[in-house]
């Protein structure tokens, strides 16, 4: 089937603690101009990671868990929701048991690991896309710091369950294990758009392990295997890709970008940090002021559809404020939507990978009520009948509370919204549901459009949301088509 889904807006709800722009952006001039660009745009998502817990839509996978909860959680190999990290750490990591202190810790120094955080919620690319994220790397406990972190975006109508491969592919990319034929072939991130890698070791840069297999444009680097790895301490971009397929190199902080090597880092300071330790027996308050001076703050923006760029900047906490590092063209196509994830992992080298403070901005300004309409998945059959469940998402991105909050969608039935009343930046999760017909059979999918009204408490005015659809494949008995369901 073509490609139905349109445009589906953001109204993903801000929920946790604000984040503190002052510390996301630093105090130097740099720093200043960046904080001030990203206050154009509406809060879409804050979380610190600072708590116990965090926003039940990031998505734990591996060995990502929160150090603000009691240690002895069970991070392992697949998805889980976040909670305590291990209780037999590697490496100088901060204490357990740390709110309001804590951090989300993708890994710690042990090897061998892999850990991720995936948000799967879309965000519009009409809108644009604004982050700041902080993140450390540092104690490795061995004599090669290694691997790096990953901040990725993926098709928005994708499901995003798990990353990509890690190692040098850093949760993004697909990998072939040490090239090794008789390997299995790790996928990359379902629907991957754009790769954006903090990469510590320098695995990522290169085409080793079948990165970028089947595309055109290789990596300066080439497929073979290089001792040292050829892109340390570098931000590496990596583009589309779905499987064993694509997840192409695009564009690296480096001064050499032919194939004759070596390729060094045009980047004004270090990735990884050089803090040592933190004793074990050291307080919340006293691993955070060690941590303080060590972090990296990320601010990455993808200009609005449909000609987005990507300008990524960096604060290397060295009085010099956010200094941008590298901008490029967006891959073609553009999604309509972006998901969103941070991956990290070690090998045999290791590090500690921490992130702290994420906050998520359009990159323009939302209207007063902003809607998402999303696929909830399969609910019992109505006799015969397959029925499709309908969430809602209304978020009051204006100055004034609204009531009568009202979803007005011409096919859903049974429209429910717990409350009606939002006041300035709140959101609500309304639901829904369709019995799929015999038109919706003879035609193959089922597509509607929904929008929100609301009524100012000040004048009474009405207030109209975006439109935002959703088309969900179904087969010519009703059901779900094979393959993921609501994804064309």
């Amino acid at each position: 089937m073509r490609r139905r889904i349109s445009r589906v807006a953001a109204g993903a709800a801000a929920v946790g603690v604000a984040a503190s722009l002052a510390a996301a952006t630093g105090s130097a001039q740099g720093g200043q101009a960046s904080a001030a660009r990203l206050r154009q745009g509406s809060e879409l998502v804050s979380e610190t990671f600072t708590g116990a817990t965090a926003d039940p839509r990031f998505i734990g996978y591996g060995m990502a868990c929160l150090t603000g909860a009691p240690r002895g959680g069970t991070p392992g190999e697949g998805e889980h929701p976040l909670g305590g990290c291990r209780s037999d750490p590697e490496g100088p990591v901060p204490p357990g048991d740390a709110a309001p202190h804590g951090y989300l810790q993708l890994t710690d120094a042990h090897r061998d690991q892999t850990g991720a955080v995936l948000f799967d919620t879309p965000i519009p690319a009409t809108d644009g896309l604004d982050v700041t994220f902080e993140q450390w790397q540092y104690g490795s406990t061995s004599q090669v710091p290694a691997d790096g972190i990953s901040f990725f975006l993926t098709d928005g109508t994708a499901r995003l369950t798990q990353p990509g491969a890690f190692g040098g592919s850093l949760g993004y990319a697909q990998k072939l294990p040490d090239d090794d034929p008789g390997a299995a072939f790790v996928p990359g991130v379902n629907g991957g758009y754009l790769g954006i890698g903090l990469d510590v070791l320098g695995n990522y840069f290169g085409d080793w392990e079948h990165r970028g297999n089947g595309c055109e444009r290789r990596s300066p680097a080439g497929t073979v295997f290089h001792v040292p790895a050829p892109g340390p301490n570098m931000v590496t971009v990596r583009g589309p890709g779905n499987g064993i397929n694509g997840y192409c190199w695009l564009d690296a902080t480096t001064s050499n970008k032919t194939t004759t090597g070596p390729w060094p880092s045009t980047l004004p300071g270090r990735l990884q940090s050089d803090l040592r330790d933190i004793p074990a027996n050291a307080t919340p308050q006293q691993a955070e002021a060690l941590l303080e001076p060590h972090k990296r703050t990320v601010h990455v923006v993808v200009t609005p559809a449909p000609n987005p760029e990507v300008h990524v900047s960096i604060d290397f906490q060295d009085g010099e404020g956010f200094q941008p590092v590298l901008s490029f063209p967006a891959p073609e196509p553009v999604p309509d939507t972006y998901k969103f994830g941070f991956a990290a992992s070690t090998g045999l080298f290791t590090d500690v990978h921490l992130i702290r403070r994420v906050a998520l901005h359009s990159e323009r300004p939302l209207g007063g009520l902003h809607l998402t309409k999303e696929f909830a998945g399969w609910g019992e059959p109505d006799k015969r009948w397959n029925v499709i469940r309908y969430r809602f998402i209304v978020r009051n991105t204006g100055d004034v509370p609204l009531n009568t909050i009202t979803i007005h969608d011409r096919i859903a039935q049974g429209l429910n919204c717990p409350v009606t009343t939002l006041a300035p930046g709140e959101s609500v999760t309304c639901t829904g549901r369709h019995t799929v017909t015999r038109a919706d059979r003879e035609r193959g999918f089922v597509e509607n459009t929904a929008t929100a009204t609301g009524t100012r408490e000040d004048d009474d005015e009405t207030v109209t949301s975006n439109e935002s659809s959703l088309t969900v494949p179904v087969n010519e008995n009703g059901k779900p088509k094979p393959g993921e369901p609501g994804k064309p």
